[in-house]
């Protein structure tokens, strides 16, 4: 649950405190009474059981963002738009000539086989869901599309949702190529940590050279179109690659590279950048 929450794929959600899943057992769901000041779950193994404020806490999926986060991990560009199939159904992009389909369950494509049908194009739709409980068979879909279940074809690594292609065993995973080497940033200045509590930020290539340079500037200032330079950019200003577009306002994935920018990047009215974190390195 950490990891989702560091990645903003659950949000809080409401639920009626008057019934809760028994705090001890977790196998009852039992009605909640208040007591002496106190928020007792009555049920009917365990008895009284005390509930604390992280038993009334609970997470749904925020779908936005999981859909989001698909396509990053798939290369979908964000010129294609998501599309609504039918209530808990989207098409999320074209990801190698292939319609990609996000369902909640299995379940409702197998009941409903004409929803792929809407989005067939003369390529095999890719239909991702959760994993049924039950044990499944391995073409559920009959040829009608390509079944990735979520949990096999999706990994959470370095902070962001990784794809694992088909033909390529899931519990292989690369290096971890996110971990800080340079002060905040990895080894090809692509993730860059904030700090412990926050999940890692992904960069744009140009993002990564323009924090590579100010990095070997060793904390020292540089013009800003010659830090342009040296990163091999044609913008005019280090600020010029992390600007957030008005259609991408409030998405993570935007956002979180500015937001690592200004706190890691100081600028004098003269115009001379620098990032003072670097200067440890010749130490």
């Amino acid at each position: 649950m950490v990891a989702l929450k560091n990645l903003r794929l659950v949000k809080p959600h409401k639920v009626d405190c008057r019934f809760l899943m028994c705090p001890y057992c977790q196998l009852q769901r039992c009605q909640v009474i208040q007591t002496g000041g106190l928020l007792v779950c009555q049920c009917p193994d365990c008895g009284a059981i005390p509930v604390d404020e992280v038993d009334r806490q609970a997470w749904t999926l925020d779908v936005d963002v999981l859909i989001r986060k698909l396509r990053v991990s798939l290369d979908i560009s964000m010129q294609q738009a998501t599309v609504a199939i039918t209530t808990n159904m989207w098409q999320i992009g074209i990801h190698q000539r292939h319609p990609v389909i996000l369902a909640r369950s299995l379940d409702l494509v197998l009941q409903k086989p004409s929803l792929l049908g809407r989005v067939r194009n003369g390529a095999t739709p890719w239909l991702l869901t959760p994993k049924p409980l039950r044990d499944q068979e391995d073409d559920p879909l009959a040829g009608a599309g390509f079944w990735l279940p979520l949990e096999e074809r999706f990994a959470l690594y370095g902070g962001q949702i990784r794809f694992i292609a088909p033909g390529t065993a899931p519990e292989v995973m690369p290096h971890d190529t996110t971990e800080a080497v340079n002060g905040p940033f990895s080894a090809d200045f692509r993730w860059v940590h904030l700090g412990i509590d926050q999940p890692v930020i992904a960069l744009t290539p140009a993002q990564a050279e323009v924090f590579r340079v100010l990095w070997q500037l060793g904390g020292q200032g540089l013009e800003g179109h010659m830090v342009m330079s040296r990163a091999e950019l044609s913008s005019a200003k280090p600020i010029d690659v992390f600007k957030v577009q008005s259609q991408n306002k409030n998405k993570p994935e935007y956002e979180d590279p500015l937001r690592a920018y200004k706190t890691l990047v100081s600028v004098t009215r003269a115009g001379i950048y620098a990032m003072h974190c670097a200067a440890q390195k010749s130490h």
